[in-house]
């Protein structure tokens, strides 16, 4: 929900040095955007995300171990260096596998996973999956918990997942979506 947009568009340095208080902060190409603190059935479908999501990537490690795979985060926050910058918090990311870091990790994850609910329009998640998109993601999951069904952007165009996330980005993994709601 942006309950508060600045007129004026606020440097990567001026966003850090806000006084975050119990809002949730993101800056997106220079535009402040709050929102209000999580609330509990927010937090338990990323927690149940996150907790099903990151054993699975375990297991690709073992199942493939010529292969590189990132580091499953949850609320990591991604820096997209620029004029004006962004830093996006996704609720659940994959992280590419050689993703560099300094303060946050740069670029857009992999992966990122955001978590729709009722604060969040239609044009910031739009803006949101753009920027992922043109800073590195090759997909966006916008996990719609009410509808029990997901969109799956992957810069080739959108999809409609009702069943599971599966990615062929992550080989065999399966997470039933109704094990997260």
């Amino acid at each position: 929900m942006r309950l508060m947009a600045t007129t004026a568009l606020m440097s990567f340095a001026e966003f850090e040095g806000l006084d975050w208080g119990p809002d949730e902060l993101e800056l997106l190409e220079g535009e402040l955007i709050r929102m209000p603190p999580p609330q509990y059935p927010h937090m338990n479908t990323c927690e149940w995300l996150y907790d099903l999501l990151k054993p699975a990537v375990e297991q690709l490690r073992q199942t493939f171990p010529d292969r590189k795979f990132g580091r499953v985060h949850m609320e990591m926050g991604y820096y997209f260096p620029g004029d004006p910058g962004t830093w996006l918090r996704p609720d659940a990311s994959l992280t590419h596998p050689d993703q560099p870091v300094e303060r946050y990790s740069i670029g857009a994850p992999l992966i990122a996973f955001e978590i729709v609910s009722g604060n969040d329009t239609a044009a910031d998640l739009d803006h949101k999956v753009a920027a992922y998109l043109a800073h590195g993601a090759a997909e966006v999951w916008l996990i719609y918990p009410r509808r029990r069904h997901a969109l799956v952007f992957d810069g080739s165009g959108v999809r409609n997942e009702t069943r599971a996330i599966q990615t062929g980005l992550l080989p065999g993994v399966e997470i039933p979506l109704d094990r997260i709601f």
